[in-house]
């Protein structure tokens, strides 16, 4: 059975995906493609249970110095590769029916269609009904697979960084073998999820105080004013100026698997909701996550030990630091308990 998976969305959706991806492999046999766009592409590399993947270039995507020919050809090259393909089902991986990515799926020749949605167009042949109760978005994306006999409740998210990507990470990051590392994520594209510098200026001098750590410091790059890709630099240069008497070391990434490796580093991560978070959750590294303005039961840290905060009048900047701390604290106790409690099992 060929099976091609269509998802466009963001990084953090193509990365919820993956329990899908694995569980679709494992059970059927066989690798399973999919029909990404360039900018969350990356997320499936090295990926055990991935076969063919089509990218898909949206022009806001456009690199600097990449002409709009370019961007068309592969977009052409991409349909040719999808309907030459011969897939015998396609999977519409959203969590809401829309209409856009079902082009696609009449584009491959498929004789299945399977897709979310209550109001699904004949050519679904397989809707995957929703029934208003709430469950997380990986545990919705499971269901697309049940039309294929595949029940299993899905595992983990995975993300695969090379031995030599994290190496070339470790190289150029000054840790030392002493200290716990703590990730703090400082970006978010929604400004409800966005918590101040002055404030993750506060938290990190609090927790130093409490343990004796060393902190990653990971932020979107590029100017606040670029309007394709907005990026953290100066907020970034505000708490490094500002942390001169704390370890705190800037992890700037140039590119997704960079931050991927990165994160795969630390003992447990801060981040607002997003892309970053799902990455954490991806190296299954424990995870304090910060919601403003999107739902946390849909949304959380999937598999991984996590804390989760929901914003008062949902505006992440109004949480206050007090909070974060103890919430950071007390997963940081429990992880290590649990570390304890595995090593006295296995002796």
């Amino acid at each position: 059975m060929k099976i091609l998976i269509i998802q466009r969305d963001n990084i953090g959706d193509l990365i919820l995906t993956t329990p899908l991806i694995s569980s679709l492999s494992r059970t059927l046999g066989g690798k399973v493609d999919l029909l990404v766009n360039t900018y969350n592409q990356k997320v499936l590399e090295n990926n055990p249970h991935v076969g063919k993947v089509h990218p898909y270039s949206k022009l806001h995507h456009r690199q600097p110095g990449q002409s709009l020919f370019s961007v068309l050809f592969q977009r052409v090259k991409s349909y040719l590769n999808v309907r030459n393909a011969g897939y015998d089902v396609a999977i519409i991986a959203r969590g809401e029916w829309s209409e856009r990515p079902l082009k696609w799926a009449r584009l491959s020749g498929a004789k299945r269609i399977i897709a979310i949605g209550n109001d699904t167009p004949p050519e679904v042949s397989d809707p995957v009904t929703l029934s208003g109760e709430q469950c997380h978005i990986v545990e919705l994306f499971s269901r697309l697979a049940v039309p294929l006999g595949v029940t299993e409740p899905p595992a983990g998210l995975e993300l695969y960084p090379t031995r030599e990507e994290i190496l070339t990470m470790r190289e150029r990051l000054p840790l030392s073998e002493e200290l716990p590392v703590f990730g703090i994520q400082i970006s978010s594209r929604k400004p409800e999820q966005r918590w101040p510098a002055e404030k993750f200026i506060r938290l990190m001098h609090e927790i130093a105080s409490q343990q004796p750590c060393q902190f990653l410091l990971f932020w979107s790059p590029g100017a606040a004013d670029n309007k394709s890709h907005p990026g953290d630099d100066d907020k970034a240069r505000q708490i490094i100026e500002a942390c001169p008497d704390i370890a705190l070391i800037p992890a700037q990434t140039r590119n997704l698997r960079e931050l991927i490796a990165g994160m795969s580093l630390c003992q447990q991560i801060l981040t607002s909701d997003g892309g970053a978070l799902h990455v954490a959750a991806g190296v299954q590294v424990p995870t304090v996550a910060l919601f403003g303005n999107s739902d946390a039961w849909f949304w959380g840290p999937w598999k991984v030990p996590s804390e989760i905060l929901e914003a008062p009048g949902q505006d992440v900047s109004r949480l206050e630091v007090e909070v974060v701390v103890k919430h950071f604290m007390q997963l940081r106790q429990r992880v290590v308990a649990a570390d304890q409690a595995t090593v006295v099992a296995e002796r």
